[in-house]
Parts: structure tokens; sequence; C-alpha cells
């Protein structure tokens, strides 16, 4: 019986605190908005970080300048530059639903970790679903500085992406 009010407590609880939980992650104050934005963007089927504007609002400068270097030369070559959702860590997976975390946070820095469920979408495994976004302060709001996540075997991060394409001649 002590069990299963526990179990039941912790329900109430939940369900109590999850307008709280909510209302975190869309105020602009909490690190998880800008990834949360995201994610509401990618469930309603809107694509994200496709333009230089939706990179500009999402990203720091650093890592949207960096972008649209490698997306400018990759054009000039005929080539495409980032061939793949980073948001999803896929080329094409709906999101079903997704949990933000916040790993770690000070003043002007946070790690958010996102855990997505990506459906009927096949994965290698389950650590291809957690994407880990870097965000830095940048003009009084939280900004993507990198966005990492796994390909198995191979952790990829995506700064060292277009850094490394950069260099590539």
């Amino acid at each position: 019986m002590k069990l299963r009010l526990a179990g039941l407590s912790a329900i109430v609880l939940l369900i109590l605190a999850a307008p709280a939980l909510a209302a975190a992650a869309t105020d602009p104050a909490d690190p998880r908005a800008p990834v949360a934005a995201l994610y509401v963007a990618e469930k309603s089927g809107r694509p994200t970080l496709t333009t230089p504007a939706q990179r500009d609002a999402a990203l720091t400068r650093g890592l949207a300048a960096l972008w649209d270097k490698v997306e400018a030369r990759a054009r000039a070559n005929g080539d495409i530059g980032i061939d793949f959702d980073v948001v999803t860590n896929s080329q094409g997976a709906d999101v079903k639903s997704y949990a933000l975390t916040i790993e770690r946070r000070d003043a002007n820095r946070a790690i958010v970790a996102a855990a997505i469920d990506p459906g009927d979408w096949l994965r290698r495994s389950p650590r291809e679903n957690v994407i880990t976004f870097s965000l830095v302060r940048q003009a009084g709001a939280w900004r993507i500085d990198d966005v990492c996540g796994v390909a198995e075997p191979n952790a990829w991060s995506l700064r060292g992406m277009l850094a490394r394409a950069l260099k590539t001649p």
C-alpha cells in the first residue's frame, strides 16, 4: 500500500509541476527556450536552421557566420554544406516528443540535452536520440553555440564539422 501511495504521490507532483516546467521551457531567461523553439517547429513540420535568417535567430553570431561561410562555399562548388538535420540528428526523422534537461548552467553558459522520440525512425542506438546544445548568453539572450550528437559509432559536433569543412580544399 505504501508503494502505491508513493507512486500516486509522484504522479500528482508531476501533474502539478507540469505547468511550471512548460513555462520554464518557454521563458527567454531559461536556456531551454531556444532549443524548445526548434523542437516546436520540428514537431509542426517546419524546417529549422535551414536559412541564414533562422540561423541568425537561434545561433551565436560566430556559429551562424561559420555555417553561412560553409554553405556559400558549398554552393560555389556545386555541393551541399550540412547534409542532415542537426536538430533531429537525421535526414528526415519526425519528432513525436522531446524532453529538455539542463545539464550545466552558470550565468553565461549552459548545456541543454534534448532526448527525442523519433517514432518509427530506425536508430543504431538510443544514444542517437540525444542531441546536446551548448548555449551562451549573447546580447542578453541565450544563443546556441554548438550542437553535438552521435551517429554510431562516431560523436559529432556542428562547430567541428563546419570548421573542418572550411579547412578542406
